[in-house]
């Protein structure tokens, strides 16, 4: 049966070094959003939490409540107001005013401030209204934040986010005192963000995703960083075949065989989330074997008749085939995929 290995060394070992980065365990979220970016939410939840970390970010309202016990604070980043209160420990990120006004009383929100991105988030001079709904419809104000959108590359937009963020939160400070609202936290850094900085980090806390997986997407100018992959996907044989120089292998029939060899057939296919190989160029798995031919919904063949293969210990290399990014890479994989811990 395929199987998704989790490497627990790997994942303790990048949790530790993001938190140094951050200044302490304490100064770090763990963003567990879908499936935990394919790693199994439940799994990485326990794991983050028995390492220390206190606080997390998911995706929805379904997937906080799974892990509601291990953490003191769950942020809900991407789902609509709740008709019905929630736990103590869940707070919801909110990107409008108009979204604002819809959450029921004694609701936690952290406010997101658009400072460049253009894709959610109130505006500087919004924040006062923003308050003063808080204030108004009961709320608990929790914290405030943005999100970089050149964090991983070379230029001056990263600096001018920063600084926008920098000219909220004073804002935002004020606008608290002036309503008398208790302080509450503020927080900036994704991984990218909190990689490429020299400086002690000054916000309350970063939330870093990718970095936690093993992976950083920053311009080498910016340094190598010791992350390590926590993730591999590997597949076990289902079937081999003896075939003879020029027969041809599976849809379409696009590889012919240049001697007569062993082929195998493995138990992964487009249809766990790996990408549907088309069978033309040449796709090397981190096995050093070659898939022959297209990809199907449920398999595909190789060479030789390995008991087992991996496809990839590091996306990185399967990213770049298909030109896109590890987390496209690791979020696709089913959530059906057999985990193993290591």
């Amino acid at each position: 049966m395929a199987y998704i290995e989790i490497n627990t060394i790997n994942y303790q070992h990048n949790i530790n070094f993001l938190a140094k980065k951050a200044g302490g365990i304490d100064k770090l979220m763990v963003v567990l959003k879908d499936n935990a970016y394919g790693h199994d939410l439940k799994i990485m939840a326990h794991l983050a939490a028995s390492f220390g970390v206190k606080k997390s970010a998911v995706k929805n309202l379904k997937e906080a409540e799974q892990i509601i016990s291990l953490f003191e604070e769950i942020l809900i980043l991407v789902d609509h107001p709740p008709l019905q209160r929630v736990a103590k420990n869940i707070s919801f990120a909110v990107h409008s005013l108009e979204g604002l006004k819809k959450f029921p009383n004694k609701s936690a929100v952290h406010v997101n401030i658009d400072t460049g991105m253009h894709r959610n988030g109130i505006q500087e001079e919004e924040l006062e209204e923003a308050i003063v709904i808080i204030k108004e419809n009961n709320l608990i104000l929790k914290g405030f934040f943005t999100h970089f959108k050149n964090a991983d590359e070379v230029g001056t937009e990263q600096f001018w986010q920063e600084s926008n963020f920098i000219s909220a939160s004073a804002r935002a400070k004020e606008l608290i005192l002036k309503h008398q609202l208790p302080m509450p936290a503020f927080h900036s850094c994704n991984s990218a963000s909190l990689l490429r900085r020299k400086e002690i980090l000054q916000d309350d806390y970063a939330r870093c995703g990718i970095s936690t997986y093993g992976y950083s997407h920053l311009d080498k100018s910016f340094g190598v960083f010791d992350l390590k992959p926590v993730l591999s996907l590997w597949a076990e044989r289902l079937s081999s075949r003896n075939l003879k120089k020029g027969d041809r292998v599976g849809y379409g029939g696009l590889y012919e065989l240049e001697t007569d060899g062993v082929v195998s057939t493995y138990d992964i296919g487009y249809g766990d989330g790996f990408f549907r190989y088309n069978g033309r160029g040449h796709l090397v798995l981190d096995s050093g074997m070659e898939i022959l031919g297209r990809v199907s919904m449920d398999s595909f063949a190789m060479a030789g008749e390995a008991k087992s293969v991996c496809l990839f210990k590091d996306a990185h290399s399967i990213a770049s085939y298909f030109n896109t990014i590890t987390y496209d890479v690791m979020t696709k994989l089913s959530p059906s995929i057999k985990k193993v811990i290591v």
